[in-house]
């Protein structure tokens, strides 16, 4: 008995580690093409302004 007790508390920390990884993963890389998006934003206004100044 004791030993099934075991085998599931590994199996739910190794299932918990793995949903943690998998969402600090996925927010990374949205925190990623949210940055790159803001850059491209950043990047088209200061040429649109060049265009203006010209």
């Amino acid at each position: 008995m004791m030993h099934l007790i075991l085998v599931i508390a590994v199996g739910i920390i190794l299932a918990a580690s793995y949903l943690l990884t998998f969402a600090l993963c996925r927010a990374a890389t949205r925190c990623d093409m949210l940055e790159a998006r803001w850059r491209e934003e950043s990047a088209g206004s200061v040429s649109e302004e060049s265009h203006e100044s010209a």
